[in-house]
């Protein structure tokens, strides 16, 4: 997961002084208008840190209840108590990365739309700018592909933790079938994963290069 910290701000910190066209109205510079628009990246980082770490919890109380689980004497409620909460914390911070994502896919047909008023910009630098937002916006269709897979998951983690609570006689047919959909479940969302990660150091190279070439104009 340590891809999901690479985060497309790098540039952020990019101070240039803000322009004036002919007719009086400020401009900002191409670079600065992205790199707002993409400061809530900063935010869906930490958030996707976090989703890392309980992810990483979870599964060793995944592999800790199904060693468990191979003794019928075994209590596994506590296990599970913990599992459900890391499940709840999973989905709390996913939705609010889902949330950031979408607020900042709503700016951008404005951002775009300013970027083709500005008057002072190479053409060359308005073009990777519309790039950049391009390789973004792709970003950000596979990432709500990944929130829903991410859902799934979760639910299949979920299904699969019910059938082992609380029963004398656990039904070891369904129990190994809850636990095949989750582990396929997972493997779908660990190539979701890796398209999304992709996606985003391909963005983070177009926007160091929108930096680069509003520096040296």
């Amino acid at each position: 997961m340590r891809t999901w910290k690479k985060s497309a701000l790098a540039a952020v910190g990019l101070t240039l002084a803000v322009l004036t066209s002919a007719c009086g109205q400020p401009q900002e510079p191409a670079a600065n208008q992205v790199n707002e628009l993409i400061r809530n990246d900063q935010e869906m980082a930490q958030n996707l840190k976090e989703l890392a770490r309980h992810e990483r919890e979870e599964m060793e109380l995944y592999t800790s209840i199904l060693n468990k689980g191979k003794n019928k004497n075994s209590d596994l409620e506590s296990l599970l108590d913990q599992a459900e909460e890391h499940i709840a914390e999973r989905r709390k911070l996913l939705e609010q990365a889902e949330t950031l994502m979408n607020q900042t896919r709503e700016q951008t047909p404005a951002v775009r739309d300013s970027l083709g008023r500005l008057t002072f910009e190479k053409e060359e630098t308005l073009t990777q700018a519309q790039t950049v937002l391009d390789q973004y916006e792709v970003r950000a269709q596979t990432f709500e592909e990944f929130v829903t897979s991410y859902q799934q998951s979760l639910d299949a983690d979920e299904r699969l933790y019910s059938l082992m609570r609380g029963s004398v006689e656990p039904n070891l047919v369904k129990i190994k079938r809850a636990i095949r959909e989750r582990n396929i479940q997972y493997a779908q969302l660990a190539e979701i994963r890796k398209q999304f990660n992709k996606q985003t150091k391909a963005f983070n190279v177009a926007n160091a290069r929108l930096v680069q070439m509003e520096r040296a104009s």
